[in-house]
């Protein structure tokens, strides 16, 4: 069986762009292509992409199953730990949620529609944290990566001086800033407001901290982060930069 790509995006669900994609970082490529150059996929790539779209439901990034499929000395165990550690941050992250929920539900001077509008903004604020997340997350699955060689082997050496341990500690530090920063902008507070401006400290700081100081480095990844961002990540960049910019 062989099918072009518009016949495997309409059996799967899949969109011709994110199989483009699959074939531009050699995660996927057609086994064959026609005399006009249409991709042809044959069974073992479908094989593939059935590997591919369920290592990708368990919460692996495009670079990592890739190592696991492609490289025979790539270690699963460490790709399994590295999700592991992602879904103990999410469960921490749900826990803090469900942990001020429940501090709502005992605050009885509120209404019920209020406390069902601050549960409504708490998840949105959730949803727009975890796209913001995702977005952050897959800088480093495109093919134009936007780091050189030599960054890439500072960021790495800096890991291991400073430890793997702090540098997850700034990872995850950055799904409750944004929350707050987020929060402060739904309530329409001015982004010179020393509320406003401590959060863009703290923003600044775990920059700093997670490259080292290096501003070729932050450039270049926030050249990365504003191609990808959905319009309500760049409200949010916007405002948290006026708040730096004084």
């Amino acid at each position: 069986m062989k099918l072009k790509i518009g016949e495997l995006a309409r059996a799967t669900g899949l969109t011709i762009r994110t199989l483009r994609h699959y074939d531009a970082v050699g995660l996927l490529r057609p086994s064959q292509r026609t005399e006009a150059e249409h991709r042809l996929y044959s069974q073992t790539d479908l094989a593939r992409l059935l590997q591919i779209q369920s290592l990708k439901a368990l919460g692996l990034n495009l670079s990592d199953i890739r190592g696991l499929l492609d490289d025979p000395q790539q270690s699963p165990e460490r790709i399994i730990e590295r999700h592991i550690q992602l879904i103990e941050r999410q469960l921490s992250e749900h826990t803090r949620l469900l942990g001020r929920l429940r501090q709502l539900k005992d605050l009885q001077q509120m209404s019920g529609a209020e406390l069902l509008e601050v549960i409504r903004m708490t998840e949105d604020i959730k949803q727009k944290v975890d796209q913001m997340m995702d977005v952050a997350r897959s800088v480093g699955d495109r093919s134009d990566d936007p780091l050189d060689a030599e960054q890439t082997a500072y960021l790495k050496e800096r890991a291991e001086t400073v430890g793997r341990e702090r540098i997850g500690e700034v990872e995850n530090a950055w799904p409750e800033l944004m929350a707050a920063v987020l929060v402060e902008m739904e309530r329409g507070t001015d982004p010179q407001d020393p509320k406003v401006k401590a959060l863009a400290e703290r923003w600044q700081g775990l920059v700093a901290e997670f490259t080292g100081g290096r501003q070729d480095i932050k450039a270049n990844l926030n050249t990365a982060y504003q191609r990808r961002m959905p319009p309500e990540m760049q409200a949010m960049w916007d405002y948290i930069s006026q708040a730096m910019k004084s």
